[in-house]
C-alpha cells in the first residue's frame, strides 16, 4: 500500500540555520525513512527548538570535529520544547517512519517517547559511523554514508513488525479514522495483541498514533495553504463535530491554537 504520509517538523527548518531535508524516496514509495535533514544550531535557536507529535523517532548526529556524537530523538505526545543541543553544532538527521523494519532497538518505543537518548544506550552501532557522518564534508556524502550502514544492518521483517506495518496502512489509508476493533477484525489479532505491538514499537496506542496522524495531516494542510476558511474544511474533513472541538484537539497536541501556531511559524 502507498504510504502518503510525510511527518514534519516545522520548527526545525523556521528556526535553525541552513536547513535542508531530502525525502529519502524522491517521490517514490517507502516504508522506511520520511527524510534525510540537516540545520545549524545558533545562540538563539539553541533555546527555542520545540518538536510537534509525528509517531516517528530520529536519529540525530552532532557533526562536531571535536566531540561527534549521536542520540535517539522521540516524538512527545504534545509539543516539547528540545534543550540538549551544542550551540554552533551542525545536526545530521534521519526520521524513520513508525512502521519501519530497518533497525531494531534495545528498549520498547514506550520507554522512550519525548526524549533524545545516547544512541549507544538504544542501538548497537559503532563510532566508527558516528565519526565517519560527523566529519564527512557534505549533507549528500552524509546521507550516502548513512545509507551504506542501513545496508550492512538490514533483516527480513519479524511476524510483529509485518502485522504492525499491515495495521498502521489500515491508519494511513483510513487518515486516521479507523478504530482499533476494525483493525482487529480485519487482521485476526485481538486488540490487547494490536496494543502492545503498538506500545512495544511506535511507544503510542492506535487510537492516540489516529490522532497524532489526523494531526500532522492537518498541519501539512494549514502550512502550506495560508486561508482561514481551511479550518472549517479541516474541522469537517477530519470528523471533528465543530470548530471548536478542532481547535481544542490540535492545542492538545501543538500547545497552541491553529492560528496562534501559523502566527508563530510567520505564515499569517
Amino acid at each position: 500500500m502507498f504510504n502518503s504520509y510525510f511527518p514534519a517538523q516545522p520548527e526545525i527548518s523556521k528556526i535553525t540555520d541552513n536547513y535542508v531535508e531530502m525525502n529519502s524516496a524522491k517521490g517514490k514509495q517507502t516504508r522506511d525513512i520520511a527524510t534525510f535533514y540537516q540545520f545549524r544550531v545558533n545562540k538563539e535557536s539553541i533555546k527555542l527548538i520545540s518538536i510537534i507529535p509525528d509517531g516517528c523517532f530520529d536519529i540525530l548526529i552532532c557533526c562536531s570535529a571535536s566531540h561527534p556524537c549521536a542520540v535517539l530523538w522521540t516524538s512527545p505526545f504534545c509539543r516539547q520544547k528540545q534543550l540538549h543541543f551544542i550551540e554552533n553544532c551542525t545536526y545530521f538527521g534521519v526520521r524513520f517512519y513508525p512502521e519501519q523494519g530497518l533497525l531494531r532497538l534495545k528498549l520498547p518505543m514506550d520507554e522512550l517517547l519525548g526524549q533524545q537518548v545516547p544512541l549507544f544506550d538504544v542501538m548497537n552501532i559503532g563510532d566508527s559511523l558516528v565519526e565517519e557522518i560527523g566529519t564527512a564534508h557534505s549533507f549528500n556524502e552524509r546521507i550516502i554514508i548513512f545509507k551504506r550502514y542501513l545496508e550492512s544492518v538490514r533483516e527480513d521483517l519479524a511476524l510483529e513488525q509485518k502485522i504492525m506495518r499491515y495495521s498502521i496502512d489500515k491508519i494511513y489509508s483510513s487518515s486516521g479514522k479507523v478504530s482499533i476493533n476494525d483493525i482487529s477484525r480485519d487482521i485476526g489479532y485481538t486488540p490487547q495483541y494490536i496494543r502492545k505491538n503498538f506500545k512495544r514499537y511506535i511507544g503510542f496506542p492506535p487510537k492516540k498514533f489516529c490522532e497524532i496522524l489526523k494531526f500532522q495531516n492537518i498541519i501539512s494542510k494549514i502550512t502550506i495553504i495560508n486561508r482561514r476558511s481551511l479550518m472549517l474544511d479541516v474541522t469537517f474533513e477530519n470528523e471533528y463535530y465543530d470548530q471548536s472541538h478542532f481547535i481544542r484537539e490540535f492545542k492538545k497536541m501543538a500547545d497552541l491554537t491553529p492560528t496562534q501556531y501559523l502566527a508563530y511559524l510567520g505564515t499569517i
